[in-house]
């Protein structure tokens, strides 16, 4: 009888938690006039729409869901707006969830994207200013599914299959904005963990450099697979990491078009647009 081991991804959109980023250290009525601001939900929705879902939409594999979570007192503005995007891409599924934990919250999230009968589920994480290369689910499956042949993950042993090469993009340098990197570890990006449907643990338990501390852990450093972008609104501080390579804007250009399925002439504008507070920025 054939394991079916079903593919979910989830992506955390301004979603009003408790905890899981530096934000959240905020009363909870704080927190939400940061994060349902107009200009800040202008942005986000500006890098998923550009960014991300481009790059899902191009998969070569498309047997694969994505749940966004949000919380449930987001605005209706935004969450018609959701709403729309769920209707134009067949793979999204809106999740709507009170206050929780980033576990918890996160453990709701991949069982709502779960259809039954599902023996396993491979579940990944994005966020939505980032982007994976357009056979990322079409690789994944394919080592996650020899992972479970082998026996590599089970009831108790939950395994990961991980990415970690990849382009760092700083929005905010006009002269070198794209880089090549190979992490020594996976990222939490272009990572997926293999669990049984009703499992405790997801790809967002441990800090993805401790992953290998915990899980059984397959990686690959070679192909291109993660587009990480980097801007002053990130909440985890990123930077170009030490030692990666820099990339010409015509390969560049080459490689958002090839690797990850985005039109250059949409997505580069995003290094110089100024996103307004006065309007809800529809279809920009």
């Amino acid at each position: 009888m054939a394991v079916r081991n079903q593919i979910v991804g989830v992506c955390r959109f301004s979603y009003l938690g408790e905890g899981g980023f530096e934000a959240s250290k905020l009363d909870q009525d704080r927190l939400a006039d940061m994060l349902y601001d107009q200009s800040r939900m202008n942005r986000r929705f500006a890098f998923f729409e550009k960014l991300c879902l481009p790059s899902l939409a191009a998969q070569t594999d498309g047997d694969f869901r994505l749940v966004v979570l949000i919380g449930s007192s987001m605005p209706m503005r935004f969450r018609k707006r959701l709403k729309s995007l769920a209707e134009q891409y067949g793979f999204l599924q809106i999740c709507a969830l009170e206050p929780l934990g980033p576990l918890n919250a996160t453990r709701r999230a991949f069982r709502r994207g779960l259809d039954d009968g599902a023996d396993f589920v491979t579940g990944f994480r994005i966020d939505d200013d980032d982007a994976v290369a357009v056979d990322y689910i079409e690789k994944t499956r394919a080592v996650a599914d020899r992972l479970i042949s082998l026996g590599w993950t089970g009831e108790d042993n939950p395994a990961v299959v991980a990415f970690h090469r990849g382009i760092y993009w700083d929005l905010n340098d006009r002269e070198q904005p794209f880089h090549d990197f190979h992490e020594i570890g996976p990222l939490g990006l272009a990572s997926a963990m293999i669990t049984r449907p009703d499992a405790q643990s997801n790809i967002f338990r441990w800090n993805h450099r401790r992953l290998a501390a915990h899980v059984r852990l397959w990686s690959d450093p070679t192909d291109m697979m993660f587009l990480r972008t980097l801007h002053q609104h990130n909440d985890s501080g990123r930077s170009i990491p030490p030692g990666a390579e820099p990339i010409g804007k015509p390969r560049a250009r080459t490689l958002l078009a090839e690797r990850f399925g985005l039109d250059p002439e949409e997505v580069l504008p995003l290094m110089w647009r100024k996103f307004r507070a006065d309007t809800d920025d529809a279809g920009a």
